[in-house]
């Protein structure tokens, strides 16, 4: 099942007129013209009201907006490749935007969408709704008086007309629907050119990215101490504490040093019990012995949602890459079952050119934001951090869509 109009467009077109994917469409050019018309009366206006220069605050809305509206097509939202500004201020603020070469692609944007990306909806909307127009304008009175009795002539030519134009009619209602998603992947093609990162961008942004990392690690060293320390320690401590008990019992009173040996056998499971789960949690024993398939495998076979898995790796690939999908189709799968209220998940995977390809699909009521605490953040920033990228895609309504790249050399 195709993941983007475009996918499904190229690979098949009927398949693709008969699904919600020509919907979806629809939906992005007329929304395109709508907000087209709104960046035309706006865009003059925020250059006026804000003297030039606050334009770029004014107009940020409909920048946000149009990042997030490609999630019609398929795919994430675009990133915000702003930086945060050193000093505080809208003064400051300003500065800094007008130093970024993304302000100025997303006033370009703007004005390509209130023109050329305008003209370019507004067409396919009226190519789309001419079969309509030409309906209603057809006028089916004819010139002779009534009284004049029909020959077969009339009729014959009646009917040639009336065939002609029904032909003409579909043969201009396909080229209409094909239009529309056409104009929809262009100016989709436009907004992902001019408003999602540059090379310098995605630099900047993989730097701070490594930076949260980082920090993220250390939390999460803070988090075992804390485990440890609060968990396995305590229970250790009880262990030894039995032992010692059974052993100033182990002479006078056998019985009770044969009960403290069994609370301390007790203990000791307990103890040994924690331990694995806090392993586990670091780096899994199936993954270490059995690669990355098999480590799927078995969350598929402990997840609460039904999943079916078909993922191909042929070998071994490096141990950072494990774990890194691994973690990521762990926290899909824990998301899914709290959040999705989806009765099937999908995870299909395999090597593409040295990088592997994960995506973990289910059919929930979709709207995931991975803003909002659901782990897939950080989770993000570890992706970034080896080069690999990491795209949700969660419309309401579903499907969600979690695709995972990761370059697989060294």
């Amino acid at each position: 099942m195709a993941d983007t109009a475009w996918e499904a467009l190229r690979g098949n077109p009927l398949r693709f007129f008969a699904s919600l994917w020509l919907l979806r469409t629809v939906a992005y050019v007329l929304s395109g013209a709508m907000l087209g018309a709104l960046c035309l009366v706006w865009l003059p206006a925020a250059l006026v009201l804000g003297a030039v220069v606050a334009a770029p605050a004014l107009t940020r809305p409909l920048v946000a907006l149009e990042r997030r509206r490609v999630v019609l097509l398929g795919g994430a939202p675009l990133q915000d490749p702003h930086v945060r500004p050193d000093r505080p201020g809208p003064i400051a603020w300003l500065r800094f935007r007008y130093a970024e070469a993304v302000t100025w692609r997303e006033l370009a944007y703007l004005g390509l969408h209130a023109t050329v990306l305008l003209v370019l909806d507004l067409a396919a909307v009226l190519l789309l709704s001419s079969p309509v127009l030409a309906l209603m304008s057809v006028n089916l009175t004819t010139t002779r008086a009534p009284t004049d009795p029909a020959t077969g002539t009339d009729v014959v030519v009646a009917v040639l007309i009336g065939a002609l134009g029904a032909l003409a009619l579909v043969v201009v209602g396909f080229f209409a629907v094909y239009a529309v998603p056409v104009a929809a992947i262009a100016h989709a093609k436009v907004a992902h050119l001019l408003l999602a990162p540059g090379s310098g961008e995605t630099v900047r942004m993989l730097t701070r990215s490594r930076a949260r990392l980082v920090d993220a690690f250390e939390v999460e060293r803070r988090r075992i101490e804390r485990d440890l320390h609060d968990g396995a320690q305590q229970r250790l401590l009880a262990l030894g504490m039995t032992l010692v008990g059974a052993q100033l019992e182990f002479d006078d009173r056998p019985e009770a040093a044969r009960a403290l040996v069994d609370q301390a056998a007790e203990e000791a499971k307990a103890a040994l019990a924690e331990l694995r789960e806090l392993i586990r949690g670091i780096h899994p024993h199936v993954l270490t012995d059995l690669g990355l398939p098999a480590a799927v495998a078995e969350l598929a076979d402990r997840a609460t949602v039904p999943v079916t898995v078909t993922v191909d790796v042929p070998h071994r690939l490096p141990t950072a890459v494990e774990s890194t999908a691994y973690f990521v189709v762990a926290e899909a799968l824990s998301n899914a079952a709290k959040h999705s209220t989806a009765t099937q998940v999908s995870i299909t995977g395999g090597l593409t050119n040295a990088r592997l390809d994960i995506k973990v699909r289910d059919n929930g009521i979709g709207g995931a934001d991975p803003t909002a605490g659901t782990g897939l953040a950080g989770l993000a920033d570890r992706v970034d951090a080896y080069g690999g990228t990491l795209a949700l895609s969660s419309p309401p309504g579903g499907p969600t869509i979690l695709r995972l790249e990761l370059p697989c050399t060294g």
